[in-house]
């Protein structure tokens, strides 16, 4: 009896996002001879592509649209980029913009459909105030335009429980 394989193929490509060198891991799943919409989707932070696992394996989806799903520098099976040890990681709505154009025109897409989810939305708003022209459509999940955030990140920050404030 032959396998049960899902239709989804997973690999790399090399990319330069904002000219530094970077090797991104994607899965797609769909035609990729020109016959179905570029769909990208957007993982949400501190997640990967795994996240869509399920649009890819969705023959309803498959049958009109390419989906492809990349995994973030430093998330998943990305790899962060040479010299990642000399610099600070920040996920920052510039250099995920910057991800996201980068894979797009590396994959030769021709304004695909942009999907994310929660910071991958909060990215899909930006990209339609910056980038609207260079898209089919933008589709934007839990998106929210400001996030308050949930941990203190000034110097005015409460003392934990026993230490003082400085």
């Amino acid at each position: 009896m032959a396998p049960a394989l899902e239709p989804m193929v997973g690999r790399y490509v090399r990319l330069e996002i904002d000219g530094v060198p970077h090797r991104l891991y994607f899965e797609e799943a769909g035609p990729k001879d020109g016959g179905g919409i570029p769909l990208v989707c957007l993982h949400t932070a501190g997640a990967d592509n795994r996240q869509y696992r399920h649009l890819l394996a969705d023959p309803e989806v498959t049958r009109r649209f390419r989906v492809l799903a990349f995994d973030l520098p430093w998330h998943g099976k990305s790899t962060p980029p040479d010299g990642w040890e000399r610099g600070e990681y920040r996920l920052t709505t510039q250099s995920y913009t910057s991800a996201i154009l980068a894979f797009c025109q590396a994959m030769e897409l021709d304004r695909p459909v942009v999907m994310g989810c929660s910071i991958g939305g909060r990215i899909v708003l930006n990209l339609a105030i910056a980038h609207a022209a260079e898209f089919r459509a933008l589709i934007a999940l839990e998106a929210a335009d400001f996030q308050q955030p949930w941990y203190d990140t000034g110097p005015d920050r409460p003392a934990e429980p026993g230490r003082q404030p400085p």
